[in-house]
C-alpha cells in the first residue's frame, strides 16, 4: 500500500544516507567491531579491544559512533596490542581541560547562551590527530564506517570515505557541547543521536559475526535526575536503549552477534577522566567473560539458522549482564560458581 502525504524521497531507504551501491564494502564481511557511543565511559572499549585481539579476533570492518568512532579509528590504524596500547596511552593523556575547556567565566548559565555550543571542539580535534594513523576513511588499514546525523535533513549518514579527522570531529560533535562540522555542502551532529550503536550498519555489510561494545547495558534503567535537564538526558538514555533492543531483535538468524556491556551502573560526571585505568579493567574483564561463554556455545556446535541457534545467540548476549546482576543481588553467589560461569581465568 502506498504512503500519502509526504514524497517518497523522505523516507526512502529507512532515512539512512550510505555508499552508493556497489562501491562498498570494498572487500567482503565476515567479522565486524561495532563500537557504540557513551562519551568518557569511553575508555571501557580499550579493555574490550584487548580481550578481542588476545582472542585472536580479526575483524574486516569497524563500525564506530560518537566516542566510538575515536577508539575505532585508533584501532583501525593499528588492528593489533599496539593499537589497543595507542588508544589506552590517548585516553590516559585527555583531560578535562584540553577536551571541554573552561574559560575565564564559566557556569551552567553558558549553556542558555546565544552561541552555537558551550565548547570549541579543536581540543578534541587535536588530541585525535596526534594518534591518528591515515588522512582518508578509505585508507585505513581495516575497513572503517562512521556513523553521523545530518542536520540539513535528519538523515543518519554512514561515512565511509573522506577526511578521516572531519569524519569523526561529526560522528562525535555532542549536540550544544561542541559544534556542528561542516563536511562539503552538509552540517554534522553526534552520531548517537540518530544510532548511538551502528548494528545495522555492520548487517548491512554483510557481517556473520558482529561484535557490539557498549558503554553502557542493553537493559539499563533510566539514570536518576532531580533536576530538569537531568530528566531530559534520561529520556535520551533510554530512546538510545530501546533502538539497540530493537536491532537485537531484527538480527538475521544465520548472524551471531556477541554484545559486551559495561559492567556496574555507575554514571560519571561527563566531564570526569579519572577513571580511565578502571574502565579500562572493567572492559577487558567483562569482555573476557563474554568471549568464554561466545567460545563455550561454539563448541556446543548449535548450527546456523537453527532454533537452537537463535536462543544460544540471544542467550549469549545477556549472559555476562545476567551473571554481574545475580551476583551485585545475591552475597552467596560467589560460593556457587559452577552455577554462574565467570570465564575468568585470573
Amino acid at each position: 500500500m502506498p504512503v500519502y502525504g509526504v514524497p517518497p524521497s523522505v523516507f526512502r531507504n529507512g532515512g539512512v544516507a550510505g555508499p552508493a551501491p556497489g562501491t562498498w564494502p570494498r572487500t567482503p564481511v565476515e567479522t565486524a567491531i561495532v563500537l557504540a557511543g557513551g562519551g568518557n565511559r569511553g575508555a571501557v572499549q580499550v579493555g574490550m579491544l584487548r580481550a578481542l585481539v588476545e582472542r585472536g579476533v580479526v575483524p574486516n570492518l569497524i563500525v564506530g559512533t560518537s566516542i566510538g568512532a575515536i577508539n575505532g579509528a585508533a584501532f583501525a590504524g593499528a588492528p593489533t596490542l599496539e593499537g589497543v596500547y595507542l588508544a589506552a596511552d590517548l585516553w590516559r593523556r585527555i583531560a578535562a581541560r584540553d577536551v571541554f575547556p573552561r574559560r575565564r567565566f564559566h557556569g551552567t548559565w553558558r549553556f542558555l547562551e546565544k552561541r552555537a555550543s558551550v565548547f570549541p571542539i579543536e581540543g578534541l580535534r587535536g588530541a585525535v590527530a596526534a594518534y591518528l594513523r591515515f588522512e582518508r576513511l578509505e585508507d585505513a588499514p581495516v575497513p572503517l564506517l562512521l556513523i553521523a546525523t545530518r542536520l540539513d535533513d535528519g538523515v543518519e549518514e554512514w561515512l565511509t570515505t573522506g577526511s578521516a579527522l572531519d569524519a569523526i570531529m561529526a560522528s562525535a560533535a555532542l549536540p550544544g557541547m561542541y559544534p556542528a562540522i561542516e563536511i562539503g555542502e552538509h552540517r554534522y551532529f553526534d552520531g548517537g543521536v540518530m544510532n548511538n550503536v551502528g548494528i545495522s550498519a555492520a548487517l548491512a555489510a554483510g557481517a556473520k559475526r558482529v561484535y557490539v561494545l557498549l558503554c553502557d547495558r542493553v537493559d539499563a534503567a533510566a539514570p536518576s535526575f532531580s533536576r530538569p535537564f537531568e530528566a531530559m538526558f534520561a529520556a535520551f538514555s533510554l530512546a538510545l536503549g530501546a533502538r539497540v533492543r530493537r536491532d537485537l531483535a531484527n538480527v538475521p538468524a544465520d548472524v551471531d552477534v556477541v554484545v559486551i556491556e559495561q559492567p556496574g551502573t555507575a554514571i560519571f560526571d561527563p566531564q570526569d577522566f579519572s577513571k580511565t585505568d578502571e574502565l579500562i579493567e572493567q572492559g577487558y574483564r567483562a569482555a573476557r567473560e563474554v568471549l568464554d561463554e561466545y567460545d563455550r556455545g561454539l563448541r556446543v556446535g548449535s548450527g546456523r539458522g537453527t532454533e537452537r541457534d537463535l536462543v544460544s545467540r540471544l542467550r549469549r548476549v545477556g549472559a555476562a549482564s545476567a551473571a554481574r546482576r545475580k551476583d551485585q543481588r545475591d552475597p552467596n553467589a560467589a560460593s556457587r560458581a559452577d552455577e554462574v560461569p565467570s570465564g575468568s581465568t585470573e
